[in-house]
């Protein structure tokens, strides 16, 4: 008898634990990241009684769960790609709409700007086109300032929200770290079997970190984790976990870096080694698209600025003087890092704004040499200096020693230092400095025009220069203009050849001639005095307008402005795309762990039936040994 209720007993101890492993499981059926158990029965060691093994009944060997891991790593390798590009979506929507709303963006307002500039040419007598201009030009300045100011707040909410996730990725390395031991020391315990919900509580978090940073894990001999991010920076070391830390960027110090601290306490860059996830995300958006976003709006000040000068200081205003600068000239900016113990120092002059690319680069001295890195292509050249690159002319001086380094940022300050330094309506250099004429008593059919000015250094003219047209100029038999009153001459100009137009230049000026002239006749160039009806120098300020002054001469104001948007929107689209893609691969990887590991309420409700059975047959046995036990008490009696 006593064989028989051993039998019954352990029956009943090992189906109530399988009762309650799957009460457990229909418990957690709504549990986040809980994988379903299973209780796995083991046969009791037989007992050699009277010639045969006897059995002795069944015991629990363990409780499984059912978990894949290579099915795991994948739902946590999909929540980080979502997240980041959900994050990276989010972000650059708002930069998309700031720069394509036609309330707010550039192109309406360059519109304005080079639409009063027509009018003052159409009128450019006129005080009231002119104080229009000047104000449309402030309203041109707003702007640049506006959008800036949307970049730089962007910027801003990038470092809240970088502090906010780094805070979170250190708490979760924290308690990855803390179940890292309790998961061990319940293991010991345990005498090797696993503490299956502190298993699914670690996955979970590790889940949650991955939606946070793009993450790795190795598995230890002691059931420990070990959780490493970027090119292997390790944030969770056994029971140990690593904290990330932001600090200012050493040439930017409105901008967050992240890093982990070093043996001295300083901290070390990690921010182009983490991708994946929310912070993945911040650093990405700031690296390929805010931050270009300034530096190609900053070009487009830059260069408008410039060249918009460089054609109004080749005019001459209402009161016959000399144009000066329409807006602010605007300079390249340069930082070198706080941690250089060289005298070295660097300069950098934009020589040719039309080059420009709103690339930033780096120069460091290592080795006795100088190294300029374009950041944005990786380009690089060695040298002692000077280096000319992109329209750039960048120089050094001092005395440097190695791991000196500067961040040379061309263009990245431009939309905010844009502005407008014509305050007077009746200072705009409407009008050209020469002008030319054609003697009453010539008896050709040439005519003078195109008068453009290069250069005014040479200027006013001290006198009229006169062209007069000699059919031996250049030699016997070889015709062209004699010069009087400056040098330069003579001018080669052959009808039979050049009648159609012929473009000849002198110091500071060029000018186009055309027909048939005769000996003697002559073209007369002067100051152009009293010439407040002239708008010549105000039709070419407003060609600027379609002229493709930028990006090497392949794009106008308007082309680089919508280069900018469409770059924006096209990555907009992009990521949206990438993040609806992503969410779907997530929802799939989810499913098929769930396949595996999740609770089905059917197959639940199935076993608890089959073990409520089970139990009950086992209930019986024991009851039946007690009545054969009975029975044999009361034979015993008689």
């Amino acid at each position: 008898m006593a064989d028989l209720l051993n039998l019954g007993t352990s029956a009943l101890l090992s189906l109530q634990q399988a009762l309650s492993t799957t009460g457990h499981n229909i418990s957690n059926v709504n549990t986040e990241g809980y994988s379903r158990q299973r209780v796995n029965f083991d046969t009791l060691p037989a007992q050699f009684t009277g010639g045969s093994f006897i059995g002795n009944g069944v015991t629990v060997d363990s409780v499984e769960r059912f978990y894949d891991q290579f099915l795991s790593s994948e739902v946590r390798s999909r929540t980080s790609a979502q997240a980041e590009f959900q994050t990276f979506y989010d972000l650059s929507s708002r930069l998309d709409g700031l720069l394509a709303d036609p309330a707010v963006g550039l192109a309406p307002v360059l519109d304005s700007f080079f639409g009063a500039v027509q009018d003052v040419a159409n009128n450019p007598g006129s005080l009231p086109e002119r104080q229009v201009l000047v104000g449309e030009a402030q309203v041109l300045a707003d702007r640049f300032h506006y959008l800036d100011s949307n970049f730089r707040g962007i910027d801003a909410e990038l470092n809240g929200h970088i502090e906010a996730t780094v805070s979170d990725i250190n708490a979760l390395a924290d308690s990855i770290a803390d179940i890292n031991k309790q998961i061990v020391q319940a293991t010991a315990r345990a005498g090797g079997q696993p503490p299956n919900d502190l298993l699914d509580a670690r996955d979970q978090l590790i889940q949650q970190l991955s939606g946070k940073i793009g993450v790795t894990t190795v598995e230890q001999s002691d059931g420990s984790i070990n959780v490493m991010i970027g090119n292997g920076q390790p944030v969770v070391v056994g029971f140990t976990s690593e904290q990330l830390q932001t600090a200012a960027n050493p040439y930017d110090a409105t901008q967050f870096m992240v890093g982990a601290a070093g043996p001295t306490g300083s901290i070390t860059d990690l921010s182009r080694f983490l991708s994946g996830g929310e912070l993945g995300a911040l650093l990405d958006f700031r690296e390929q698209m805010l931050d270009p976003a300034r530096n190609q709006l900053g070009l487009l000040a830059t260069g408008m600025a410039a060249t918009v000068n460089e054609q109004h200081q080749l005019g001459v205003d209402l009161n016959g003087q000399p144009g000066g600068d329409f807006f602010l000239p605007l300079e390249a900016t340069s930082a070198a890092h706080p941690g250089n113990s060289g005298l070295s120092s660097v300069s950098t002059v934009i020589s040719d704004v039309t080059a420009l690319t709103g690339d930033d680069y780096s120069l460091r001295f290592d080795s006795g040499q100088w190294t300029l890195t374009n950041l944005t292509t990786h380009a690089g050249q060695t040298g002692p200096g000077p280096f000319t690159v992109d329209g750039l002319t960048i120089d050094v001086a001092g005395a440097p020693v190695d791991g000196d380094a500067f961040a040379i940022q061309p263009t990245r300050q431009g939309a905010m230092l844009f502005a407008v330094v014509l305050n007077r309506p009746e200072d705009f250099a409407a009008a050209s400095p020469l002008r030319s004429q054609e003697e009453l008593t010539n008896t050709g059919s040439a005519v003078i025009g195109g008068l453009a000015v290069t250069d005014i250094s040479g200027l006013p003219l001290a006198g009229p220069v006169t062209l007069t047209f000699n059919p031996d100029a250049m030699g016997a038999g070889v015709p062209g203009f004699d010069v009087a009153g400056m040098a330069g001459g003579p001018l080669a100009y052959d009808p039979s050849s050049d009648s159609n137009g012929k473009t000849l230049s002198l110091a500071g000026f060029e000018f186009a001639v055309s027909g048939e002239p005769q000996p003697g006749d002559e073209f007369i160039i002067e100051n152009n005095a009293n010439g407040s009806g002239d708008n010549r120098n105000a039709l070419l300020l407003a060609g600027l307008q379609t002229s493709r002054e930028l990006m090497g001469g392949t794009a106008s104001y308007q082309d680089t402005y919508g280069s900018l948007v469409a770059d924006i929107a096209v990555q907009t689209r992009q990521a949206k795309t990438n993040s609806t893609t992503e969410s779907v691969l997530l929802e799939q990887a989810v499913a098929a762990r769930d396949s595996v590991s999740g609770v089905n309420l059917d197959e639940e409700a199935a076993n608890l039936i089959r073990f409520q059975q089970a139990y009950q047959a086992a209930a019986q046995m024991i009851a039946v040994a007690d009545q054969l036990f009975q029975t044999l008490l009361n034979a015993t009696r008689r």
